[in-house]
This record gives structure tokens, C-alpha cells and sequence, in this order.
């Protein structure tokens, strides 16, 4: 296995699965998803809620929709298990649903030949790496790394809120705070030996500085601060010197190389891409239209009704690739997040070098 970036062209992938949809309103639930607040009925009891019947067959259905895409590009397709009931899980400290195994790029981060489990803030992902333990085991026995970043205890005086409470975050922020490690892979662009990092609170700034040490010299670790968590709901990069961003990101929040680099604009559609469904909550906001899949340097799998971003993408010399994804709001992600690239061609180079 070996990925160093976000366009080289894809051979093995793995695309996660979307059995056993449910929500817990905890507090790590509430501050990774307090950006969407105005979604989510925090007064109500979220362990109640729960998907259609027909929402999950036509998840399924797009999620074979995007296989059959893979399968067109001749590009290896590995799945992790499949669990179908909701398990509760539990620390010595709290109580949890164990989370799908949908969103794979949030929970896992792959450098080279490394996967590094990352250390997830949500109580109900915290075991959710162990429905890709005999996959990653088969990977391990051929070779490749395999690194588990520190994992926090996730008790709720662990969470720094202090970015949350500049956006409206209401709940107390602990008088005692002891922060710890926590970060998704998502939060992470991966441009070579250049690594961008989104940071917006102390645990995810542990986050990064565990990566830079575990990583050495080999590799930058740049910090920035655009969203709240994961970069790829505001900014990809679709190959060396052209980036898709939302309209709203300040360029110059990103590495200096990165600032003159062609810049696709995302606008929000004029017509939702969603609605909610029997209560179930809008995790992901509209940009989650602009979570494309490259699979290589020239074509973009994306979302099927995001005509103006096809077009945009055609004008800068990409061949979009429409896929169906009609409950990307509801599950929390795109194109992006439901896969991991496990084999990209093409070796580490340094693309911000003169």
C-alpha cells in the first residue's frame, strides 16, 4: 500500500458501509455537530431517532453506484465489516452506541505505507476502528505500517469548547480542564511531505503536534484554522495547483505556496440539497457538495445533482463523474469522507518547493 495525496491515480480504496444508522446526544455529540446546531434537537432524546428503512436501501444504493464507478476505473474496492445491530460500547467512564463504519477518511489516516488510527472526539466512534481490523491486519501482514495515535478518556472536562463558545456554544465550559489528544482524519490534507492540518481547539493543536513527532523530519505539519473540524467540507486539493474551495475560505489562512495556486469557487446551491427525514438530524451542512473523490489528476467523482460544480470543474480541465448521494446531509459526508485511499501511483514529492 502507498498514498501520499489527494490526486495521483487511485488503485485500492476502501468505501465504508452504512448499516445500523443512529445518533447519541452526548456532549461529544453535541460539540462536534454544534456548527450545525440549528439541525439538531438537542432537547430531545437522539438514541430515539432513527433512519427509514427506505434511507438505508438508498444509501446502499448509491454506495453501489459509487463501487460500480471504482469498478469502471479498475480501482480495487475493499469494505470494512458489517454490523448490523448497535452495540453499546463503553469505557471505564461513559456509555455509547458504536458508531457505522461509513465516514472511513474520518477516523483513519493513511501516509505512505502507514495507517494511523487516528483519536476521534465522538464517544460512539471511539471503537468503531475494530470493524477494519482483520482488513487492516491482512495489510499489516503485507507490509505496511500500522500506528494508533493516544486516544483520550473523553471525559467532559478533556473538551476544549473555547472556540465553541465564540460561535454560541451554551454549555459550561469545565472549570478544570485537562485537554487531551483528539483529532479525525479529515481534518488532514495531504499534499506529499506537505501535511495541512486543521486545528480550532487545544485538543485537535495536541492532535497535530503528535502527528509532527511521530512523523519526523520527513514531513511539514502546517496548521490552520478555517472550520471547526474537518478541512474537506472547505477545502481539496484536486491536483497540484488547482484547489476546490467553498466561497467563503480566506485563502490566505493556508500555507503560503498554496496561495496562488488556481482556486475553483463552491457556492451553495439555490435549492437545499436535502431534507431531513423522520427527525433525523442534518449533520453536514450544503458544502458537503464540494466533497469530491479524484481519481486521478483529471476525473472527479461528484455528487450527480451538482451542476454548477461540474461545470466549473470542466472549465479547469476536469472530466466530472456524477454519482448518485441523496442523504450525504443526513449521514454526515461525501464522496471524500465515505472512502480511504488505501493505493495511489506515483511516490512523495514536494509540490511546495520553487
Amino acid at each position: 500500500m502507498s498514498t501520499h495525496n489527494e490526486w495521483d491515480p487511485l488503485e485500492e480504496v476502501v468505501i465504508g458501509t452504512p448499516y445500523h444508522l443512529d445518533y447519541h446526544n452526548d456532549r461529544s455529540f453535541r460539540i462536534f455537530f454544534h456548527t450545525n446546531r440549528s439541525t439538531i434537537n438537542t432537547d430531545g432524546d437522539m438514541r430515539k431517532v432513527r433512519p427509514s428503512n427506505q434511507m438505508k436501501e438508498e444509501c446502499l444504493e448509491d454506495i453501489a453506484d459509487l463501487i460500480k464507478i471504482m469498478d469502471d476505473f479498475r480501482v480495487t474496492v475493499r469494505r470494512p465489516e458489517v454490523s448490523e445491530q448497535v452495540p453499546v460500547v463503553q469505557s471505564p467512564y461513559w456509555k455509547a452506541p458504536m458508531g457505522h463504519a461509513l465516514m472511513s477518511r474520518d477516523i483513519f489516516l493513511v501516509i505512505g505505507n502507514e495507517i494511523i488510527e487516528t483519536s476521534p472526539m465522538m464517544r460512539a466512534r471511539y471503537f468503531e476502528p475494530e470493524l477494519y481490523k482483520e482488513l487492516f491486519t491482512e495489510y499489516f501482514n503485507k507490509g505496511a505500517k500500522w500506528t494508533v495515535a493516544p486516544k483520550s478518556r473523553l471525559l467532559d472536562h478533556n473538551f476544549d469548547t473555547g472556540f465553541l463558545q465564540e460561535l454560541g456554544f451554551e454549555e459550561e465550559a469545565p472549570q478544570q480542564p485537562f485537554y487531551e489528544i483528539m483529532f479525525d482524519g479529515a481534518q488532514v490534507m495531504r499534499l506529499g511531505r506537505d501535511l495541512v492540518f486543521n486545528a480550532s481547539s487545544e485538543n485537535h493543536r495536541m492532535g497535530a503536534r503528535w502527528l509532527k513527532q511521530h512523523l519526523g523530519d520527513e514531513y511539514r505539519v502546517h496548521l490552520t484554522n478555517i472550520t471547526d473540524t474537518h478541512i474537506d467540507g472547505e477545502v481539496l486539493p484536486l491536483r497540484p495547483g488547482v484547489l476546490l474551495a467553498r466561497d467563503t475560505v480566506d485563502i490566505d489562512l493556508l500555507p503560503a505556496p498554496m496561495r496562488n495556486w488556481d482556486v475553483i469557487r463552491y457556492s451553495w446551491l439555490d435549492r437545499p440539497l436535502e431534507i431531513a427525514q423522520d427527525g433525523v438530524p442534518l449533520l453536514a451542512s450544503q458544502t458537503i457538495g464540494m466533497n469530491v473523490l479524484s481519481l486521478d489528476q483529471e476525473h472527479v467523482v461528484v455528487q450527480d445533482i451538482q451542476e454548477p460544480l461540474m461545470r466549473d470543474l470542466e472549465k479547469h480541465g476536469f472530466t466530472p463523474v456524477p454519482c448518485r448521494w441523496r442523504h450525504g446531509r443526513s449521514l454526515g459526508g461525501g464522496f471524500h469522507c465515505v472512502t480511504l485511499d488505501i493505493r495511489r501511483s506515483g511516490g512523495l514529492e514536494d509540490y511546495f518547493s520553487d
